[in-house]
């Protein structure tokens, strides 16, 4: 561990719009008025552009157009002024459609069953920010970048990573060819240097390309990035970044229009184009068929100066995943932290409060009355006054927020531990384990009670349905409890259901409360 007590520059969370950002920029605060920051010169949120999706490679370049108009001296080279930096950014913008119950915290906030320090509840953005700040420097006037995903917590020996100075470095570690087909793979020559990446390849395709090794492993990568101020300079420029008239780094309009439409992926625009072995053919294939929109005339303009960018490997020899991207992970992630499956965390069990289960993620609630839990349950911002019984993979969460005229109201949320709000009903969208169609036919509603005319068949998902009621009572989830079990609603539930204002997880991600979702848990975790 390093002692210096401003080893980084700049800390950087990234945000998909301003709302999101500035919740983040409140956690930022809190946590550094705790002293939870002290490697860190200065903290701060950059919201992707014009409130759209960007994508990683475009937020990072982007995070370091601002530093650098923040940082530069007259006169002074863009390389020049990312030498004299270390800059860490975590990639953390997104609008948590797997994981809907923490989108106020958005999923590096996620609260994680780790000891409650200076009254800050933990989260699994301390538990990144922690392993990568104490990285330690590299050598002066060579400058550092390190970009690091925010939707999962690696763990690995983060001080014994051994990152060289100079160029550019992506880590990765040892899987197998079956579990590196989902993600990106390192074809690695020589001493360390890249021949070739891979994006989302086949085992086959890992074959041909030699990915595999004698031992049967691919070399995954796990979504870390350092690089030097000459490599920043370098991808800057290839995307067209340069001084305007008044010497501020600006995207060019043509180049902005493209992002916005197109956003730009650290690992497929910019990754596909580095390595040795690497052509522009190889560049464009494995780009689009991991889902690229970029055409090739686009590709062809990029390739020579990414492609020229000297690229180290760097494995470390053990790693593990945790996810907390999606509701169906936060038992077994937070379980593999804990050591135990039955987690009450920033949760205060009161007089008469009890819960009973053997597998369950209980969060920021508050239990006077016994609960009992048939295994898999999550219950998140709930307040249990009277005694509640869930059936096994059932969930729940309440929201502090305002409705569509602006009143203030709590938004119910029963559903299942493996629903799918991001798929489209007819290709395995889920909602309370049932087919998002089986359930409204058991609840005798129409599709056009819960989507727009205008939403096409393909884009009906759980994430748009209009299913979710509200209530001026934090407590009235138990009116709707009978979500679990549709098709013995009675005529009274079925008629409260249309009676009631209901809103889409979408809408509710815009009209909750952020404020009163973190003061919840900061209050509960305080006491």
């Amino acid at each position: 561990m390093t002692d210096v007590s401003e080893s980084w520059d700049y800390l950087i969370v990234t945000a998909s719009n301003d709302r999101q950002a500035s919740a983040y920029e409140s956690q930022l605060r809190l946590r550094t008025d705790a002293g939870r920051l002290p490697w860190v010169r200065r903290a701060m949120v950059v919201a992707d552009l014009d409130g759209r999706r960007i994508g990683s490679g475009a937020s990072t370049l982007d995070c370091l157009i601002r530093v650098v108009n923040a940082e530069r001296r007259d006169g002074e080279s863009v390389e020049a002024t990312l030498g004299r930096l270390r800059i860490l950014i975590i990639h953390a913008g997104g609008d948590s459609r797997r994981l809907p119950a923490y989108g106020p915290s958005g999923k590096i906030f996620v609260p994680l069953p780790d000891p409650i320090r200076d009254g800050v509840p933990a989260t699994l953005f301390d538990r990144i920010a922690l392993a990568f700040l104490r990285l330690p420097a590299h050598p002066a006037a060579r400058g550092q970048v390190m970009a690091v995903a925010g939707d999962a917590l690696i763990l690995f020996d983060a001080e014994a990573l051994a990152l060289p100075a100079d160029a550019l470095t992506i880590v990765g570690c040892y899987s197998t060819p079956e579990e590196s087909a989902r993600h990106g793979v390192f074809c690695v020559e020589g001493e360390g240097r890249l021949r070739l990446y891979l994006q989302k390849p086949s085992i086959e395709t890992q074959r041909s390309a030699g990915a595999i090794d004698r031992e049967g492993r691919s070399v995954l990568d796990i979504g870390i990035m350092s690089f030097d101020a000459a490599a920043g300079a370098a991808m800057l420029a290839a995307f067209g970044v340069a001084p305007s008239g008044a010497g501020r780094l600006e995207w060019s309009p043509t180049m902005r229009t493209r992002i916005l439409e197109k956003g730009v992926d650290l690992y497929r625009e910019i990754c596909c184009a580095f390595g040795a072995s690497a052509t522009l053919e190889h560049y464009i294939e494995s780009a689009q068929a991991s889902g690229s929109k970029w055409t090739v005339e686009e590709f062809a303009e990029l390739f020579a100066a990414l492609n020229s960018i000297p690229v180290n490997v760097r494995v470390v020899p053990s790693c593990r995943f945790l996810h907390f991207g999606s509701t169906g992970q936060l038992i077994p992630s937070g379980a593999a932290l804990a050591g135990v499956s039955r987690l009450a965390v920033n949760s205060e069990i009161g007089e008469g409060g009890s819960i009973e289960g053997e597998s369950y993620w209980v969060e920021g609630c508050r239990i006077h009355a016994p609960v009992r839990l048939a295994g898999r349950n999550v219950v998140i911002g709930v307040d249990v006054d009277a005694p509640l019984d869930l059936p096994e993979a059932a969930c729940l969460d309440v929201l502090e927020g305002a409705n569509r005229k602006g009143d203030r109201v709590w938004f119910l949320r029963p559903h299942g531990a493996g629903d799918t709000f991001k798929h489209a009903a007819g290709k395995g969208g889920a909602f309370c384990g049932l087919p998002i169609m089986d359930w409204l036919e058991q609840a005798g509603v129409a599709v056009e009670d819960v989507w727009d005319e205008a939403v096409g068949e393909d884009e009906r998902t759980l994430w748009n349905a209009r299913v979710f009621p509200t209530s001026s009572s934090p407590v009235a989830y138990r009116d709707w409890l009978w979500f679990f079990n549709p098709r013995e609603a009675t005529p009274q539930q079925r008629s409260a259901f249309f009676a009631t204002e209901r809103f889409s997880a979408s809408e509710i991600a815009l009209l909750t409360d952020q404020d009163a979702f973190h003061r919840r848990r900061v209050g509960l975790a305080r006491r």
